[in-house]
């Protein structure tokens, strides 16, 4: 048996192959072809599946507007068509997004780090990275433990800072602007819909910012504890974090510290190897 969330599932499988990283998507009144036609590639960095109506109001664009772009993506085979009209990625965007997610420098440096946080705990470890623009994030890349039961994490989807340690370690280092653009959004919990509390979450922040890590319980993984532990530039922009989820029947509260302990080492190295002080 699994048990599914937004962002992960409890079960016997393997983690999702790594696609490309989704683009920034800027407000419908941005004009031109390019602009919409790179909006509407994003969108399958999100979703592989979308019906006409479906995108166009994900894009806010017309209907015909949104066939017309389609249909400039499919002779290149960038976006193909199934039998019962649903649109998809095609071919040769697959070929580029996994051309360019090998070439991803996060992603190559991370990977060896995230396999040996994974080896030391035999717990899920993520890659989470910031898409400031959108005040979104997305899971990049995971390193998945040995156990038969495990969270395997849906990558490259963007999601709400303000939900789960993962959204919070990047928040509470984002400027009072975006965190009050974030708040006034007042998205819902992507486990099951309950309501922002505002307080509870500029609470949840402060503490983060005191501490430098954060920690959630059944937030955006069902039963699930997540650790996270923020990275930065060299400008000492937050970029993302390195994080841990844990299902609750494992996870042992006297272990929380020596888990942060390891994700402050893993987020350190990356951002040295990167060539951020």
């Amino acid at each position: 048996m699994s048990r599914q969330g937004p962002c992960g599932t409890l079960a016997a499988v393997k983690t999702e192959p790594l696609a490309a990283a989704p683009a920034a998507r800027g407000p419908a009144s941005d004009g031109g072809t390019v602009h919409r036609v790179l909006r509407i590639l994003g969108c399958f960095a999100e979703k592989e599946r979308w019906g006409l109506n479906e995108l166009a109001r994900a894009l806010n664009l017309p209907r015909a507007t949104t066939h017309r772009l389609l249909n400039l993506c499919r002779p290149l085979n960038f976006v193909a068509q199934d039998e019962d009209g649903s649109y998809c990625p095609g071919l040769e965007l697959y070929r580029l997004a996994g051309r360019l997610s090998m070439e991803m420098p996060l992603n190559r440096i991370a990977g060896p780090i995230l396999a040996r946080v994974r080896d030391q705990t035999d717990e899920t470890t993520i890659l989470t990275l910031l898409v400031r623009s959108e005040l979104k994030m997305f899971f990049a890349l995971t390193a998945s433990p040995s156990h038969p039961m495990r969270y395997t994490i849906q990558t490259n989807r963007l999601e709400p800072l303000t939900w789960g340690a993962t959204g919070r370690a990047l928040l509470a280092f984002l400027s009072p602007e975006e965190i009050g653009e974030a708040v006034r959004r007042a998205e819902p919990s992507p486990l099951d819909q309950r309501p922002l509390d505002e307080a509870e979450l500029r609470r949840s922040l402060a503490g983060i910012r005191a501490a430098g890590h954060s920690v959630t319980h059944g937030q955006r993984t069902p039963n699930g504890v997540g650790l996270a532990v923020p990275f930065f530039d060299g400008r000492g922009e937050v970029r993302g974090n390195v994080a841990l989820t844990i299902p609750e029947f494992r996870f042992d509260p006297d272990k929380q510290a020596w888990l942060l302990g390891l994700l402050r080492e893993a987020a350190a190295e990356l951002a040295r190897k990167m060539g951020w002080t």
